[in-house]
């Protein structure tokens, strides 16, 4: 970023001029921000146990602290370009710190379950809202020559977030308290606000662009139905089955909604291609079996192990730095030979990693359970950039900001579901078995093996999936499909 000079005026998509040091100035609170909901995103993993222990309730209802972000934040991304359009830039960026701050506060000085679950759905709001803005900000004001390079400034500040948040927030459940770990979001969000009010500014003249408002309650609704019944299919099934069916059922009413409106809240036509509808299952089947390591992993470490939120955070830390390093070499084998055949190595990194910590998991020997689920984290950063790569060169320009969307909420969307049936049926066994009897230690180690397995044999079928779709991708000539404009 430093070869412009810092006079130089850069000429935005909208035709408004900016000096290139404003608008990096601008990059860097957005960049600032993003670290924080990068934080968020991430923070409660290695909580679960305190939150269940502190506030005496199941690991399920306290997953919810992780289930109801994802959903919540899955629907404001879907709403962020239309309130873009209609906020301007200013106004968003301001509400949403407001939101992250306001959040962490009652996070801070939360006194029961339902003030810390209520800051968990606030602070979504805010962060959801802003995680595809940045990149739609990049690419309308930075020169195309580097926006390439500041979109992977943003990527690798997301990561160093989800990569240190496990870390932190294990270290002030381990030595001070549960609720003090919201101190680090409500710092990033003081300093972001503070930046904001001097260096934000709007990047495109605001509209008024309808935000379709029976879609976004289609939205939550439907998906908060299917997360109720994925959380509780294995411990209350005739309550979980007609949840997931009126779910699903919410969930077609929104999609078809979508193909009705003028202005969808988020317009689904690249789903009408095959190639783009598979890409999205794949990538969501990836962050899936991502998901169920490190959810459950710190479940194990701290209830089956003894091991401290610190000490789990220690280990997260390690394998998100192997998915870091995964991330880049991957990005590097898909410009070099496109999505064959890493993306099905990583699937079968994946079902290998599962497996093998299933077998792993009665040592209780924790550094070896974590090695082995490195092998999982590798294989989602095999499937996630090479996936969304090809599927984004194949597309015609017109269709790219919707299909950006659509991942971007397919991200969240799978995070949720992963969350919601990998620790509900965790918790549904441990209920289960201490009811019979069992040690508790026994008993999370057991229902992390089920876990575990449930996970391995869904990765296999996506494995199958896979070799199908990246020779079909092939054959077409590196993903080169010819795709009409629509």
């Amino acid at each position: 970023m430093a070869a412009i000079a810092n006079t130089t005026m850069i000429t935005a998509k909208d035709g408004q001029q900016h000096s290139w040091k404003s608008i990096k100035l601008l990059i860097a609170t957005l960049i600032t921000s993003t670290l924080g909901d990068g934080f968020c995103g991430v923070m409660m993993v290695v909580a679960l146990p305190n939150i269940s222990d502190t506030y005496h309730i199941s690991i399920t209802t306290a997953n919810w602290v992780t289930v109801g972000y994802s959903i919540v934040c899955a629907t404001a991304v879907m709403t962020a370009a239309a309130v873009l359009a209609r906020m301007g830039l200013k106004r968003m960026f301001f509400w949403s710190r407001i939101l992250l701050i306001a959040s962490s506060l009652i996070g801070l000085f939360s006194l029961n379950f339902p003030m810390m679950l209520g800051s968990r759905l606030i602070q979504a709001i805010g962060s959801g809202l802003m995680y595809p803005t940045i990149n739609t900000v990049i690419i309308r004001i930075v020169p195309p020559k580097i926006s390439g390079r500041v979109v992977s400034l943003n990527s690798a500040i997301i990561g160093l977030g989800i990569a240190v948040a496990p870390l932190l927030s294990g270290m002030f459940l381990t030595y001070v308290s549960l609720t003090s770990m919201y101190v680090v979001p409500l710092a990033i969000g003081i300093i972001s606000l503070i930046m904001g009010a001097k260096f934000v500014f709007d990047v495109e003249s605001r509209k008024k662009q309808p935000i379709d408002v029976l879609s976004v309650v289609l939205a939550f609704v439907g998906l908060a139905l299917v997360m109720l019944g994925f959380s509780e299919l294995t411990h209350r099934p005739g309550f979980a089955i007609p949840m997931l069916v009126g779910g699903i059922a919410v969930l077609v009413w929104f999609g078809v909604r979508q193909f009705h409106l003028a202005v969808p809240l988020l317009d689904l036509k690249p789903m009408r291609h095959l190639f783009v509808s598979v890409g999205v299952l794949l990538y969501m089947a990836g962050s899936m079996g991502q998901q169920a390591v490190l959810l459950l992993l710190p479940l194990y470490m701290e209830r089956a192990c003894n091991r401290t939120p610190f000490i789990s955070g220690c280990f997260l830390l390690i394998m998100t730095l192997f998915y870091s390093g995964s991330i880049l070499f991957a990005g590097k084998r898909v410009d070099a030979q496109g999505m064959w055949p890493i993306v099905s190595i990583g699937f079968a990194f994946i079902v290998v990693g599962l497996f093998a910590t299933f077998v792993a998991a009665p040592t209780r020997i924790v550094w070896l359970v974590v090695l082995i689920g490195c092998l999982v984290v590798i294989g989602d950063a095999f499937i996630n950039v090479p996936d969304k790569d090809v599927v984004f060169e194949a597309l015609p320009d017109n269709l790219m900001p919707d299909t950006s969307a659509i991942f971007s909420t397919g991200a969240q969307i799978a995070s949720s579901l992963g969350s919601a049936l990998f620790v509900g049926v965790l918790s549904a066994d441990v209920l289960r078995q201490t009811a019979h009897g069992m040690n508790r230690h026994l008993a999370y180690a057991n229902g992390f093996q089920h876990s575990i397995l449930i996970a391995a044999a869904f990765e296999v079928v996506m494995l199958i999936i896979s070799l199908w779709y990246s020779r079909e991708m092939v054959r077409h000539g590196r993903a080169k499909i010819a795709v009409p404009q629509s």
